[in-house]
C-alpha cells in the first residue's frame, strides 16, 4: 500500500509508463513505443485487417527501418515467431480441453492475437490489461477500422501494474495468462513477485505464458536490440541457461516450467527464418498437472497455424 503521508513514497506511474522523450513519432512513454514497434513488425511481415488496423505508418517505417538495419533477416523474424509461438500455445490448450476459458492478455500492447483467438473460440473469455493510454489508442483505432470485427467475448482493462496490483484488476480465477514482453523490463526479483502474483490468479494447472530475454541471442543481434531498448526501455533480466529460468518460475511458485525456442520449432509452428533466439518463451504450470512436450520443444502434432 502507498503511504498517503508522504507523497514521495507514491508511485506516480511504473517507468515503462513515465512520459520520456519520443523522437520518432511513436508515443510519450517506453511502454507505448515498445507496441507500436511490434505492431509495425506484424503489419510489415504479415499485413491483415487486423495488424494494419492496429498499426500506424510511425511503426511501420520504424519496423522498416530495423529490418534494413540488421545484417540478415533472423533478428527480425523474432518478434513475430514469439507472437506466433505464443498463440499456438494457448490454442494447443484450448483444443485439448472442453468448457469455458478465461484468457487474460497482461502488457497486450497493439497485439491482435486476444482477437484472433476469441473469434475462433466463441468459449473463451478474454481479457487485455495494459496502460489506460494503449488500451484507449487500441480501441479508438479497432473502431476506426472498416470491416473488422471485434467479438463480444473480449474486454479490455486499463491499468498500470507498476502502480496497481494485478488482484485488483482480475478478481476472476484464469485458466491461461499471457505475457508477452513483460518481464525483461523488470529486474528478477521483480518477475519472481509478479510471477507469483499471477499464479495467485490461475486455477489448479493454469498456465502463465511468457517470455525472458535470452542474453546470448539478445547480444548476438546487438544492432536491433539496442535501438530496439532505446525506444522500449532498458532490459533488467536476462539469462544464459534454462537452470536460471526454471529458478525463477519455481520462486514464483510453478510447479513445472517449459522453455521453448524459436529457432527449434521453425518446422512445427511454421515460423519465419531464419531467427535468432533473443527470448525464450516460457509455459509455466500452476499445480500438479503435467505439461505436454519437452524442456525447449513441445511433442506435440503439427497445429494449424494461421499468419498473425
Amino acid at each position: 500500500m502507498n503511504n498517503p503521508s508522504n507523497p514521495a513514497s507514491t508511485p506516480v506511474s511504473s517507468p515503462t509508463a513515465q512520459a520520456t522523450p519520443d523522437s520518432l513519432g511513436l508515443g510519450h512513454s517506453s511502454g507505448q513505443r515498445g507496441a507500436e514497434i511490434l505492431a509495425g513488425f506484424r503489419a510489415e511481415k504479415y499485413p491483415s485487417p487486423d495488424t494494419i488496423a492496429l498499426s500506424r505508418w510511425s511503426g511501420r517505417i520504424v519496423a522498416r527501418l530495423l529490418m534494413r538495419l540488421a545484417a540478415s533477416e533472423a533478428p527480425v523474424n523474432y518478434p513475430t515467431s514469439r507472437f506466433m509461438i505464443f498463440e499456438n500455445l494457448i490454442r494447443r490448450v484450448l483444443q485439448q480441453r472442453s468448457g469455458d476459458f478465461i484468457l487474460a492478455e497482461v502488457a497486450s500492447g497493439l497485439s491482435p492475437r486476444g482477437l484472433r483467438l476469441a473469434r475462433e473460440f466463441p468459449q473463451l473469455h478474454v481479457i487485455e490489461v495494459d496502460l489506460p493510454s494503449v488500451v484507449q489508442d487500441k480501441q479508438q483505432r479497432l473502431r476506426a477500422a472498416k470491416n473488422l470485427r471485434i467479438p463480444a467475448n473480449i474486454e479490455w482493462r486499463g491499468v498500470d501494474l507498476g502502480v496497481v496490483p494485478l488482484s485488483d484488476v482480475l478478481t476472476e480465477q484464469l485458466d491461461i495468462v499471457s505475457a508477452e514482453g513483460l518481464f525483461g523490463y523488470f529486474a528478477p526479483d521483480e518477475v519472481i513477485r509478479i510471477a507469483a502474483n499471477i499464479c495467485k490468479l490461475l486455477k489448479p494447472g493454469g498456465r502463465l505464458i511468457s517470455d525472458i530475454t535470452w542474453k546470448p541471442g539478445f547480444e548476438e543481434a546487438k544492432q536491433v536490440t539496442s535501438f530496439f531498448t532505446r525506444q522500449a526501455g532498458e532490459v533488467k533480466t536476462l539469462i544464459s541457461s534454462y537452470d536460471e529460468g526454471q529458478k525463477l518460475f519455481q520462486e514464483a511458485g510453478y510447479e513445472t516450467a517449459n522453455f521453448y525456442q524459436a529457432s527449434k520449432l521453425i518446422a512445427e509452428f511454421k515460423l519465419p527464418h531464419p531467427v535468432v533466439d533473443i527470448g525464450v518463451t516460457v509455459e509455466a504450470i500452476k499445480g500438479s498437472a503435467k505439461p505436454e512436450g519437452a524442456v525447449s520443444t513441445p511433442a506435440s502434432p503439427e497445429p494449424s497455424v494461421p499468419k498473425p
